[in-house]
């Protein structure tokens, strides 16, 4: 028992020791080039870093930084507004500390900021037992990262915890001297000038349904309990969901785009499966196989949309959309292979319309990744019916009966997008 506590405030003392080890007050996600410059900024002389064996540990951890380049930014060191600007940072830079409080404010130092290009300055000072860290780059006249490691009489220890805690996200390629002075003139990325045309392609999967979520049961009971006996009698006509399924998955392919980032269109097909509703009890059925219709659909709807980037990496559009589309029902029947010839019942079963036309409504968002890879969760209303519409004649019982005067359903769909912007 006692080994076993001894265990356990041993393991507390590391856990301890080692959150203890790091603090990071905070992160701007800065840009991290690869085979770029690392500019040492040593101001009160209190700890030597060695720009050789510091490179190798950013290499050793980092493997995509490249072969990085370090040296003892002694240009900053020897000016006296640079040494003012040092010493302030050092007194200042606290836990909870945040960047635009350590903001740089003398116009010769910010100038001096500005001027690195796409180099890196790292601050380092020693004070009681923690070495303390901020990163600068030419982006911003604030520290881009900042924060503390514990002091490590190993160097190469101590380095490689520095390179942890400050230089462990991927490394972007170098830009050139054209491509930076077009970098420093490009607005705020939610200023800048929205494409002209943005582009998508996607596949999804989805689901519907004849009953909307929040509404009375009663509206669809007798869609969803109804059954088709001898091929064709139902207790109504007016609802394709009084004789197929209600509710069955689909796959839908769309294309769309979006002008100006406001306004967009999309044309859509969908792919669904729906067997018919047939009464087990019925033994007219005896002789039947399977019986499902193939629901083809297309469509076109206009979107209304707002783009909102959430950080460099990802953009969110949530869009609202509006529009029409064209319903197939393709026939899928057979009897048993016994059957040599089917029954009147079988001949003279229901037909459907040739097509049916309806509206669609809806809303959803996008989420963009990298520019081009996307994800868009979707949710809507649709609606199919006939052109015209009639009660069928109780004389016209020997005749196939048309059907659907009026179906509404609701989906949800995911779809993976693929997306260009011109």
């Amino acid at each position: 028992m006692k080994r076993s506590f001894l265990l356990f405030f041993m393991i507390l003392g590391l856990l301890a020791g080692l959150s203890h080890a790091r603090d990071v007050y905070f992160n701007s996600h800065y840009t991290l080039w690869k085979d770029g410059d690392i500019l040492i900024w040593n101001v009160d002389k209190s700890i030597t870093i060695d720009p050789k064996e510091f490179c190798l540990s950013l290499k050793r951890n980092n493997t995509s930084i490249g072969d990085p380049k370090c040296r003892i930014f002694g240009e900053w060191e020897r000016d006296s507004i640079a040494l003012r600007y040092g010493n302030w940072l050092g007194y200042n830079l606290e836990p909870n500390t945040r960047a635009e409080y350590l903001k740089a404010r003398h116009p010769a130092m910010i100038a001096k900021i500005q001027a690195l290009e796409d180099k890196i300055v790292m601050y380092v000072s020693k004070v009681e037992g923690v070495v303390k860290v901020a990163l600068f780059d030419e982006t911003a006249s604030t520290p881009k990262i900042a924060g503390t490691v514990a002091f490590n009489s190993d160097p190469i220890a101590l380095y490689d915890d520095m390179a942890n805690s400050f230089f462990d996200h991927p490394a972007k390629r170098r830009l050139t001297k054209k491509e930076r002075e077009k970098m420093a003139t490009e607005p705020d990325e939610y200023y800048k000038e929205t494409p002209s045309f943005n582009g998508w392609i996607g596949v999804g999967l989805g689901y519907s349904q004849a009953k909307i979520p929040l509404t009375p049961d009663n509206w669809y009971r007798s869609h969803i309990d109804s059954k088709v006996r001898k091929y064709r009698i139902t207790k109504d006509s007016t609802s394709l969901w009084n004789f197929i399924d209600d509710s069955d998955p689909f796959l839908s392919l769309y294309a769309g785009g979006t002008w100006y980032g406001f306004i967009g269109a999309e044309i859509i097909y969908r792919l669904a499966k729906h067997n018919v509703k047939t009464d087990s009890r019925d033994t007219s059925y005896d002789e039947l196989d399977h019986w499902y219709f193939y629901q083809h659909e297309i469509g076109l709807s206009i979107h209304l949309s707002k783009t909102f980037p959430m950080n460099k990496w990802m953009d969110i559009t949530p869009f609202v959309f509006l529009g029409f589309q064209y319903s197939f029902f393709v026939e899928d029947i057979d009897v048993k292979d016994d059957v040599k010839k089917p029954s009147a019942a079988y001949e003279k079963r229901v037909e459907f319309e040739e097509v049916y036309k309806g509206a669609l409504i809806g809303f959803g968002s996008q989420f963009v990744f990298a520019k081009h890879y996307g994800v868009s969760l979707r949710t809507g209303i649709s609606s199919r019916g006939r052109d015209t519409y009639s009660d069928p004649s109780p004389d016209a019982a020997a005749e196939p009966t048309t059907i659907g005067g009026s179906t509404i359903d609701c989906f949800i769909s995911l779809g993976l997008e693929y997306h260009w912007i011109l």
